[in-house]
C-alpha cells in the first residue's frame, strides 16, 4: 500500500506546558485509508491535526504529505492536499449564500470565475445540496451545514480530508447520514479519510483505529480488534461499544462466539440460536 502520510518520531510540547502534548509518535497513513483517531480529551488528537495541517510546527521529527516532508517552503502546497471538515460547521461559514461559501477556497486559490461556478455546482451536487445553492448557511439544519461544510472542502480536490469531531454536534441520524455520505465520497474521489473522535461508535465506517493516550499511540489495529478491549477502552478514557457490553452480558447465560461482534453480527448469531431451539 502506498502512503499518503509518514510521521516519523514527532514531539511536540505548548508553550509554558509541563507535559508534552504529543511524545515520540510515529504513524504511517495510506492512500484511500479510512483511519479514526480516537482518545479522551487532551490525549493529543486535535493537536496531531494541527501538526499534520501545519498549523503549528513539531518540536522534533518529520511529517511527509505524499512524499514530500513539510517545511516552511512547501508548507502552502502541502495544505491544498488536505481538506479539514471541523466539528461546528458555523466557524468555517464565511459567504452570504451557500454558492458563496463553497467558492471561498476556490476564490482562494485564484480560480478563474467560470471554472469556479462548474467546481461548486459538481461539488454541491455530490453532496445532494444543489436545491440549497441560494440559501443562507444559517437557515440551514445541522445536517445540511455539514454538508455544504463537505462540499467546500471537497471543491478544492483535497487528497486527505480530516473530519475533526465533524459529527459530534449532530443527532444519531444526521451522524450516519454524513459518515455514509463520506463513505460513498470517499469510493468516488479516491479520498484519504482521517476520521478524530473520542467517540469509538463513530469508528464502524473505519478500516483502521489508532488510540492516543497522553500524546502517544497506545494501540493500532482494525476496528474488531479495538473494540474486543472492551472494558479496557475505559482505561483511555473512551466508552465501551454499545454492542461489545451487550455481548459480554449475553456471554453469561448463552454461548457466542469469542472476539467482538457488531451489530449484524449479534443479530445474526441470536437469529441461529433462536432457531435451534
Amino acid at each position: 500500500m502506498e502512503k499518503i502520510i509518514s510521521i516519523k518520531d514527532l514531539n511536540y510540547t505548548y508553550p509554558e506546558a509541563k507535559r508534552s502534548a504529543i511524545k515520540d509518535l510515529s504513524l504511517d497513513i495510506y492512500k484511500n485509508e479510512w483511519l479514526s483517531i480516537v482518545g479522551k480529551n487532551g490525549s493529543g488528537k486535535s493537536t496531531l491535526t494541527k501538526l499534520i495541517d501545519g498549523l503549528i510546527e513539531a518540536d522534533s521529527g518529520t511529517i511527509a504529505v505524499d512524499g514530500q516532508v513539510i517545511n516552511e517552503k512547501n508548507i502552502w502546497e502541502a495544505r491544498t492536499k488536505i481538506g479539514i471538515i471541523f466539528q461546528n460547521p458555523d466557524h468555517q461559514f464565511v459567504g452570504a449564500t451557500v454558492e458563496d461559501d463553497v467558492a471561498f477556497g476556490l476564490e482562494n486559490q485564484g480560480m478563474p470565475r467560470e471554472e469556479m461556478v462548474k467546481a461548486v455546482d459538481e461539488a454541491l451536487s455530490l453532496v445532494k445540496m444543489s436545491d440549497f445553492k441560494e440559501r443562507d448557511p444559517q437557515s440551514l439544519s445541522g445536517g445540511q451545514k455539514q454538508r455544504v461544510a463537505i462540499a467546500g472542502v471537497l471543491a478544492t480536490k483535497p487528497q486527505i480530508v480530516i473530519m475533526d469531531e465533524s459529527t459530534s454536534m449532530l443527532d444519531p441520524d444526521g451522524r450516519k447520514t454524513v459518515l455514509n455520505l463520506v463513505k460513498q465520497l470517499r469510493s468516488q474521489q479516491d479520498l484519504t479519510i482521517i476520521s478524530i473522535t473520542h467517540d469509538i461508535e463513530e469508528t464502524e465506517l473505519s478500516q483502521r483505529i489508532v488510540v492516543l493516550n497522553d500524546g502517544q499511540i497506545v494501540s493500532d489495529g482494525k476496528p474488531e480488534e479495538i473494540y474486543d478491549l472492551g472494558a479496557d477502552l475505559q482505561k483511555f478514557g473512551l466508552e465501551e461499544p454499545f454492542t461489545s457490553k451487550l455481548v459480554s452480558t449475553l456471554r453469561d447465560t448463552i454461548k457466542l462466539p469469542d472476539g467482538y461482534l457488531n451489530e449484524e453480527e449479534l443479530k445474526e448469531q441470536l437469529w441461529k440460536l433462536h432457531s435451534n431451539m
